[in-house]
């Protein structure tokens, strides 16, 4: 993948992945579609930090006993990684799926390690937003703006807070997974790579891992 993608994508890319993941998530509610796009901006350490309270135990442990939990309760991503957010910097890989595939567990560790390098900026974050929240209005009618507006208040968006996903979107997308930078995944895991996920007029809009 070109440098470049890591840090751009076109408005029609966006329009796409808004799109699809409002469509593919008709439970996610406006928090949802905050935490995708927050993810895709600066990655997943700081909700790391803020919400899990985990922080005495090593990030490899969590990792393989989120996989086991799965394992014992046959649960499975169908897919490997998708895309998160508009700005083309990190990926949400599923840790089963991914460990499934003979990758190294410590890998995706210290890519999560390294990835807040790969951070972006509060007013790319911001722009972004604004463009999520005009799709959203138009393809979800019972969402009005007020209701945008009071969730903007109600976190103090000036602060672009992290937070978690709503209860319901949580139950309908159970699978472990780790939000890592999407160079340093393609670079180490090229074989992953599917450019037709960024494209709305691929001839294949399917996530595929």
């Amino acid at each position: 993948m070109q440098s470049e993608k890591d840090s751009t994508l076109t408005q029609k890319e966006k329009l796409f992945l808004i799109t699809k993941f409002v469509e593919d998530h008709p439970e996610a509610e406006i928090q949802d579609f905050y935490k995708w796009l927050y993810y895709g901006e600066f990655g997943m350490e700081e909700s790391t930090l803020l919400m899990t309270g985990k922080l005495s135990i090593p990030e490899l442990h969590l990792v393989l006993s989120e996989i086991k939990k799965e394992e014992e309760g046959n649960l499975e991503s169908p897919v490997v990684w998708e895309p998160v957010g508009l700005a083309a910097r990190y990926v949400k890989v599923y840790l089963t799926k991914y460990y499934h595939m003979d990758c190294p567990v410590k890998r995706i560790v210290n890519l999560l390690e390294r990835s807040p390098a790969f951070r972006g900026a509060r007013m790319s974050f911001k722009l972004d937003w604004n463009l999520l929240k005009e799709t959203v209005l138009e393809l979800r009618p019972e969402l009005t703006r007020r209701d945008f507006i009071n969730f903007e208040e109600r976190i103090n968006f000036h602060q672009l807070p992290a937070l978690p996903h709503t209860e319901g979107y949580a139950v309908k997308n159970p699978f472990a997974y780790r939000v890592v930078s999407q160079k340093l995944f393609f670079d180490y895991f090229p074989e992953f790579e599917d450019n037709s996920v960024f494209h709305p007029f691929s001839g294949n809009e399917s996530i595929i891992g």
